[in-house]
């Protein structure tokens, strides 16, 4: 455990380098993150107690693959969590409280980074384990400005993805968030292409552009091995921002994480509370790929005497520029 806190704090100096060339790639449009070939991280919830790697069985596309390291729910974690808070303090308070409370009951080794989503992903305090600096940020947070789950999570992600080749801790990404597809700098409301045609489907079909993009936000983070977790802290029911909340479902269950939607502010503290509960669960299972193994693939695991969840679906994104590996 004294050899993981010190990798932890190594970790913590190249902190704020990795955020600015993220926040590099994201302005220019280089990135796309990249498993490292030959192996794979499998993001799975198998319980209690802690199993060795010979426990585990696993196969790729039907192959055998050798456990090479498996981690379990009391090993250290990295949680980065991105806020994109912009709305009614009715709700925000509630889940500001809520996540105070949680993360004073993690365990000191689990360390917490914050990050604001709004104009560029910035960060509001350095993964650690003192609570203290990350609640005064929360208590000053200035919930102002537009939606920027879209554009900050490949960044975000391909951050997490660095600090994860640094040290093959467990690692995690949330969201909370607050935000409406009408809030967005960018216009995803897909307005009426052609006024004079009757016939343009945009006007049949006006989530077009939601759907589109956040189908191809899910097949990037598909080839990257950070958990995603998003907690929307209310359930929007008109029609695009239901296709919008459907599509950051889509995204996290690409990453082998999950989205919660709370449909009313007091059930905010429960429903956040479980998903950190769940985070906080998670194991990390690194795999030796077969040779042969295909760009898109699928996982599986298994463990007797146990039910397990586990991500499945893989994309081994190609190596070169703008790579994690």
């Amino acid at each position: 455990m004294k050899d993981e806190g010190q990798r932890l704090k190594l970790l913590r100096r190249e902190w704020l380098g990795l955020l600015a060339a993220a926040s590099l790639r994201a302005a220019t449009g280089t990135g796309g993150a990249a498993t490292a070939p030959g192996r794979c991280r499998v993001t799975a919830w198998l319980g209690d107690p802690p199993l060795d790697a010979a426990a585990i069985k696993a196969s790729v596309e039907g192959k055998e693959a050798k456990v090479l390291s498996v981690l379990d729910s009391a090993s250290p974690l990295m949680l980065h969590i991105v806020l994109d808070l912009t709305g009614d303090l009715a709700l925000i308070g509630p889940a500001r409280d809520a996540l105070k409370t949680e993360l004073a009951a993690l365990s000191s080794n689990v360390w917490v980074s914050l990050l604001r989503a709004q104009d560029g992903l910035r960060v509001l305090s350095d993964p650690g384990p003192d609570r203290g600096a990350l609640n005064a940020q929360l208590d000053a947070l200035d919930t102002t400005g537009r939606a920027g789950l879209l554009e900050a999570i490949v960044p975000a992600v391909e951050l997490a993805e660095r600090v994860l080749r640094r040290s093959p801790i467990r690692t995690a990404l949330l969201f909370l968030t607050d935000s409406n597809i009408y809030n967005y700098r960018e216009d995803y409301t897909n307005p009426v292409v052609n006024p004079s045609d009757s016939r343009d489907l945009s006007r049949r079909f006006p989530e077009a552009l939601i759907r589109d993009k956040t189908a191809k936000l899910a097949m990037t983070l598909n080839a990257t091995e950070v958990p995603v977790f998003v907690h929307h802290l209310d359930w929007l029911r008109d029609r695009l921002n239901e296709a919008y909340q459907t599509g950051l479902q889509q995204i996290a269950e690409a990453t082998g994480g999950s989205a919660t939607f709370s449909r009313a502010p007091g059930d905010i503290p429960g429903d956040l509370g479980q998903m950190i509960k769940k985070i906080a669960s998670e194991w990390a299972v690194d795999l030796e790929l077969p040779v042969g193994t295909k760009r898109t693939y699928s996982v599986q695991l298994a463990v007797e005497g146990r039910e397990i969840q586990y991500r499945t679906k893989y994309t081994l994104a190609p190596r070169g520029k703008g790579s994690l590996s």
